[in-house]
């Protein structure tokens, strides 16, 4: 069942359809709740017959014309002709029972061995019908029959009372994007589909409905969107006819999405109370200063079921109150838009639009601007309104909605300097959405055309494209940016200057120089953080203290950022936020990673560094140990990010499945994305990716292919020449343990062990640790291999590594004994382990779950265990390993299995 929305009932109805027991359940929803296309998303099941039945409800006033309908859903001779025989008029009440049982029996005889029937609108049925059905649905025993009906609301009283229910939630915003997307197609505008959830309060009947409200030219972007969006009268609504004080409260609401509550409040006692009551029942809310009707679509239904004329009044009276005291100045202006259109201009409005996304209330923001560009009073809107809407918006870290007002600002005539900001704005909203870059816009505007455009705006731009590249490990690019535009810098304002030094400062921490970073860090902890460092500055250096290993302070700096009161813009906090999330992941804390993770993608919608959070959900997951979340994540990214664009995404995916397959022992696949890392990465100086080569180090030396180990150890080496920081030290020292053969190299990993420092990386003291144990056992060390084991697991649970804490726990609890078989001390220590729960008389699959890995793992660890030994069979290897059967010559074995 794949279908993108209301994935827990499908969960559901798919554990009913394959249940052991038959059983019968209601799925409860409010109309428009998407219950028909819950029942159409329901797909094929092996071994299920599906069938599908509509109620009609013209059909409600003939007795069992429901049940009529039901039946005839089997397709039989037999459903026919009972199907036409309960439509003869008959004693209804005593047929009940009688066409209870007879229906039972056709069921029985009939359908196939597992069926599942699928009823939409089951209230819609007459009452007799829903009778006999709570009776069938009581009495399925035997039947093979599972039934699942939909039903508008909990049913108190009557035959379906009994039944067991559960109730379709109300869209997420996520779900409800995804939806838009169905809808609108993947190519349409993100701000159009934003809109259609935004306003849809989680209804797919609602967003459908929005949906086919726009034309062509606004999924072209040549229009903009009435909002809110034109609903049909409300039957219910009397506006016009002497209405009560609450619904003439909530009309008067409904004009604007947001009201200030004080003009309100000052209102005759009648609406004060009214207010009170709508507040109590949840319909109207407090938001801040503000007042606003709790559900988008009711404000929908409700603003367009007044007249015109009506309307306008609304409006007037609104504006008239907005400019009271206590009133909003920016609704005012939204008001007197629609009760005297010609006494403002649309760059009056965006200014107002403009003013409200600063203050982070993006949707009136956007309703605003929607409204500027439609009235066009003044032809249009001018590109210098539009960019201040789109700055405004960005900063709150709302990028569809910015790259909207940002396009139709570039298609409006302005000045060079207007034309350059727009296109700075549309590279940095493009590179925090996609981590891409528009380099033809950046080419357009520091090639000849910006030639004439004023230093502080080229330098801007090639501020924010330098950091870009840096961020993407463009090192080469980024160095070009900055020596494009240190000439601009004399009459550069100080945030542009800044722009560049973050830049030079990013740039020298990814290649291998730490004094820049560590110089500015130690001036700022002498002298504390001061208004002068930007919250942006802090979160460089952050990601700069990262670059050079210096974990602890990096995560002191974007705390820092994350704490300030009062906050940054949500666009500087969330970057801060994600940097601190890739800090703890290096450092291995992976309980705060997981956490921060979390946070920042709890919605499913997030628009700022969208595909690096991708790549950190994968990380999560596998992280998590659940392998399925873990392939679809995977899979998310391999579609997201091609190698072609995102060269550095790509390879750190591949880095992060190829340290899980080693966690796991499966070697041959972490050599294989470890390769492929370091081959989509061997074209950056990031010394993150130093990662992979020693993990491919260790994974050729638990492979046994020592010679491939010691050339990778050659390049690694050459490679983290430049970089001089504390993991180069710990990783490089651990390496040449795991390359020095025999009991030579116990010496060399305590020396490795005894290096770790506090402010180290715990992380990778239980790596060594862990490497260190396994070659204590592999050499007979049995004791002593249990006691690095045991200390490994501390380090490792302690940091949230709780895969990583399963292995050592795992292989330490086959360590105990006093010493080791020799034949164990031939196989690697993932082979070992396997081979030694087989001897304690484990079958594969309980192995699998002991050591929290696929039961195809195991099987190939056997594998290869059987060949190195020379076992024939399950029961040979039990007997080689107790000592009482024959170890066979590497001829014989070459041919077993």
């Amino acid at each position: 069942m794949k279908s993108s929305i209301h994935r827990d009932t499908l969960g559901a109805i798919l554990e009913l359809a394959t249940a052991p027991h038959e059983s019968a359940m209601l799925v409860v929803g409010e109309p428009g709740s998407g219950k028909s296309r819950l029942l159409a998303s329901v797909e094929p099941i092996p071994g299920i017959e599906i069938f599908r039945v509509r109620i009609n409800p013209a059909e409600a006033g003939f007795p069992l014309s429901g049940l009529s309908a039901f039946v005839a859903s089997f397709q039989t001779p037999a459903a026919a002709a009972l199907s036409s025989e309960l439509l003869i008029p008959g004693e209804a009440d005593a047929q009940l029972a009688a066409r209870a049982a007879e229906l039972l029996a056709l069921i029985r005889d009939f359908t196939p061995e597992t069926t599942l029937l699928l009823i939409d609108d089951l209230d819609l049925m007459d009452l007799p019908s829903q009778t006999v059905f709570a009776m069938v649905a009581a009495r399925l025993g035997g039947t093979g029959l599972r039934l699942v009906g939909t039903v508008c609301a909990e049913p108190p009283v009557g035959p379906l009372a009994s039944l067991p229910r559960i109730t379709l939630d109300r869209l997420t915003f996520a779900e409800s994007m995804l939806l838009a997307t169905e809808l609108l197609g993947p190519q349409s505008d993100e701000a159009l589909r934003r809109m259609l959830a935004s306003s849809s309060s989680g209804s797919p009947s609602e967003i459908a409905r929005n949906a086919r409200l726009l034309t062509s030219r606004h999924l072209g972007n040549a229009a903009p969107v009435a909002l809110p969006f034109r609903a049909s009268r409300a039957p219910s609504t009397r506006t016009s006819q002497e209405p009560d004080d609450q619904h003439l409260l909530l009309a008067m609401l409904s004009c604007s999405y947001l009201s200030s509550q004080d003009p309100i409040r000052q209102s005759g006692d009648p609406i004060r109370g009214a207010l009170e009551e709508l507040l109590s029942a949840g319909t109207v809310i407090r938001d801040g200063r503000y007042l606003r009707i709790s559900d988008s679509a009711l404000r929908s239904h409700l603003y367009w079921s007044i007249d015109a004329g009506t309307r306008a009044e609304f409006h007037a009276r609104a504006a008239r109150s907005e400019d009271a005291p206590g009133g909003d100045p920016g609704l005012a202006a939204w008001h007197r838009s629609w009760a005297d259109a010609g006494s403002l201009s649309s760059d009056e409005l965006l200014a107002s639009a403009a003013e409200f996304g600063r203050r982070g209330l993006i949707w009136q923001s956007v309703e605003l601007a929607e409204r500027a560009l439609a009235l066009a009073l003044d032809a249009t809107g001018s590109p210098e309104a539009l960019l201040e809407v789109a700055e405004a918006l960005y900063l709150q870290g709302e990028l569809s909605y910015a790259a909207r007002y940002a396009r139709l600002g570039q298609r409006r005539p302005g000045s060079i300097a207007t034309v350059t900001k727009l296109a700075t704005l549309r590279s940095g909203i493009e590179f925090m959405s996609t981590h891409q870059l528009l380099t033809t816009d950046l080419d357009d505007w520091v090639g000849p055309r910006g030639a004439s455009g004023r230093a502080e705006d080229l330098a801007r731009l090639l501020g924010m494209s330098a950091l870009s590249h840096a961020e993407r490990w463009e090192v080469d690019a980024a160095r070009e940016a900055l020596a494009r535009g240190r000439h601009l810098l004399e009459s550069a304002t100080p945030e542009s200057i800044e722009l560049h030094e973050l830049s030079a400062l990013l740039l020298s921490a990814l290649e291998g120089d730490p004094g820049p970073s560590t110089r500015m860090f130690e001036r700022l902890s002498r002298h504390g953080w001061t208004e002068e460092t930007s919250a942006r500055a802090l979160s460089v250096l952050g990601r700069s203290l990262t670059f050079i290993d210096r974990y602890g302070d990096a995560r002191r700096v974007l705390r820092t950022v994350v704490g300030l009161e009062p906050p940054p813009d949500p666009i500087v906090l969330q970057t801060a936020r994600y940097y601190l999330a890739e800090n703890e992941i290096l450092a291995g804390n992976q309980f705060e990673a997981m956490a921060i993770i979390e946070s920042l993608t709890g919605s499913g919608t997030e628009q700022v560094h969208r595909r690096p959070l991708q790549l950190l959900t994968a990380w999560y997951w596998q992280a998590r140990g659940d392998r399925a979340r873990a392939d679809a994540a995977i899979e998310l990214c391999n579609r997201s990010f091609a190698t072609s664009d995102h060269p550095a995404l790509a390879a750190r995916l591949v880095a992060d499945q190829g340290r899980f397959a080693l966690m796991e022992g499966r070697f041959d696949d972490a050599i294989a994305f470890l390769h492929r890392a370091g081959a989509i990465g061997s074209a950056f100086r990031n010394p993150s990716l130093l990662r992979s080569q020693v993990d491919l180090i260790e994974a050729y030396v638990l492979s046994g292919r020592l010679r491939e180990a010691v050339i990778q150890f050659r390049e690694f080496r050459a490679r983290a020449r430049p970089f001089h920081t504390r993991w180069t030290v710990l990783a490089t020292a651990r390496a040449e343990a795991l390359l020095t053969p025999g009991e030579a190299s116990i010496a060399v990993f305590e020396q490795a062990a005894g290096l770790w420092q506090p402010g180290d990386s715990q992380f990778e003291q239980g790596r060594t640790l862990l490497s260190f144990a396994d070659r204590l056992v592999s050499l007979g060390h049995g004791r002593e291999g249990a006691d690095q084991y045991l200390a490994a697991r501390m380090i490792f649970t302690q940091l949230g590594a709780i895969p990583w804490a399963r292995k050592a726990d795992a292989v330490r609890l086959g360590t105990h004994a006093p010493s080791v078989n020799p034949l164990l001390a031939t196989l690697a220590p993932d082979e070992r382990l396997v081979a030694e729960l087989v001897q304690q008389g484990k079958r594969n699959k309980e192995i699998a779950a002991e050591l929290f890995v696929s039961l195809r793992t195991v099987e190939v660890r056997l594998t290869r265990t059987y060949n190195k030994l020379g076992a024939k069979s399950r029961s040979h290897l039990i007997a080689l390993l107790s000592g009482t059967g024959t170890v066979l010559s590497d001829g014989a074995a070459s041919g077993m299995v």
